[in-house]
């Protein structure tokens, strides 16, 4: 309305010229446009009282909402707080009730974990490598047992022992010493021992997989393996391993006499070369003694004289006599008596040498060997025992080298001693038996 007022007294002085006709028309022109403008105004107040009266109703409706919220707030924290207090309830009677089963549970795990530590190393893994994973579960697993659980860890046991009864062929995966896999027939006796084709295996629980061991034990025993797989009735010997494979392989790693002969050094080489020289001359000189002697029996009872044996010199030399007093004769006699004697006696004071030789290069290798493992403590301390092992073998592999050859070698040459002593007492007395003209007996 104000704004109209304003262009009509801007419009004055244009419409001073106009006609009188064209301002009557403004005039109510104007006016029509006022009485509209108001009418527009009512309208929207009645809009606006009418909007107020509504949102005044949305209003209490809301409030009216929000307090049964807040009633059925209260009743549902009341029912929340009574079946707090009831589960609480419950809960404690259920933890009394089930207290025995906790306890049993706790057992059936432990159980089920002990079970497995025995198991997962057992030969018949090979056969049956699901139940590790079973027994895991139920040691480890965070549900509780059920019965049938129960009853198949029973079962397992009892398979076990069953097992440990029996003599099984079955196919399996075998790691050969090429390092390649192969399906093989495999014989287990019990849970003690497998073998393959003869030969023992050992079994592996990180891979589930049996492996041939590199070194096998002696033949006899691989031959009892061999007999084990090719019997199919009847009673059949065979070496087991009470420790599942343990003993085996302790023992199949343990050296050899090459190995022990290696780990002697040069001076077990040199001990053992003077123990074939000593051996060497051994067997010599009692072949010749037992040829000497053979041929002095020989002669003894022979009416003809030979000077291929010592007692037919003696004669040659007894028989020229008549041309020599009884003094030079007895002396030549015991000039040939102790050429003879020399030569029965030749090469034992070498084998004596060499006895007592021996024995001192085993302390010189002991010796040896302690240096080396001082030193290897010197440098390196005693944290690692394989560092000191090497001078440690050398130092009892030699000295055991060393007794080994010279024991032997005493006895041989005490023995060769006396046979040659017997015999050269045998020549003096029938080197006593010429020069008197007595039979010889």
């Amino acid at each position: 309305m104000k704004n109209l007022t304003i262009l009509a007294l801007l419009l004055l002085p244009v419409m001073s010229w106009s006609d009188t006709r064209d301002v009557d028309a403004l005039v109510e022109s104007v006016r029509q446009e006022a009485l509209k403008e108001a009418e527009h105004d009512e309208q929207r107040i009645d809009r606006f009282l009418a909007d107020r009266q509504q949102q005044r109703q949305l209003l209490e409706d809301a409030k009216a909402q929000l307090k049964a919220a807040n009633l059925r707030a209260d009743r549902l924290r009341a029912d929340y707080e009574g079946n707090e207090a009831t589960l609480t309830e419950y809960e404690a009677t259920l933890e009394e009730r089930a207290g025995d089963l906790n306890d049993l549970f706790a057992i059936v795990r432990q159980a089920a974990l002990s079970a497995d530590n025995v198991l997962e190393s057992s030969l018949v893994a090979a056969e049956e490598a699901e139940r590790s994973d079973f027994l895991q579960s139920i040691g480890k697993g965070e549900t509780t047992p059920t019965i049938d659980d129960i009853k198949r860890l029973w079962t397992t046991v009892l398979t076990e022992i069953s097992e440990s009864g029996k003599v099984v062929r079955f196919n399996a995966t075998v790691i050969r010493p090429q390092g390649d896999e192969k399906q093989q027939v495999v014989t287990r006796a019990g849970v003690f021992t497998s073998v393959s084709n003869g030969s023992f295996l050992r079994y592996l629980p990180e891979s589930g997989k049996l492996v041939e061991l590199s070194r096998q034990p002696a033949l006899r025993f691989q031959r009892m393996a061999q007999d084990l797989q090719d019997s199919t009735t009847g009673m059949v010997a065979m070496a087991l391993d009470p420790s599942k494979g343990a003993i085996l392989s302790l023992m199949v790693q343990s050296p050899d006499v090459k190995e022990r002969i290696r780990q002697g050094g040069s001076i077990g080489y040199l001990i053992l070369i003077l123990g074939a020289i000593g051996l060497v001359i051994v067997i010599r000189r009692a072949f010749s003694l037992l040829s000497a002697r053979r041929r002095i029996d020989k002669q003894a009872i022979s009416k003809d004289v030979s000077d291929k044996n010592a007692l037919g010199r003696l004669k040659l030399i007894a028989a020229a006599k008549d041309d020599e007093s009884m003094t030079s004769l007895g002396i030549r006699l015991d000039e040939a008596l102790a050429e003879e004697a020399s030569y029965l006696n030749r090469g034992l004071a070498t084998v004596a040498v060499l006895a007592a030789v021996s024995p001192l290069l085993g302390l010189l290798g002991t010796v040896t060997g302690m240096i080396e493992t001082f030193q290897s403590i010197t440098l390196f301390g005693t944290g690692d025992p394989k560092l000191m092992s090497g001078g440690i073998s050398q130092a009892l592999i030699t000295t055991q080298l060393g007794l080994a050859v010279a024991i032997p070698l005493v006895l041989f040459h005490s023995l060769l001693t006396g046979r040659a002593n017997r015999l050269i007492e045998r020549l003096g007395k029938y080197s006593s038996d010429l020069l008197t003209n007595n039979e010889l007996d």
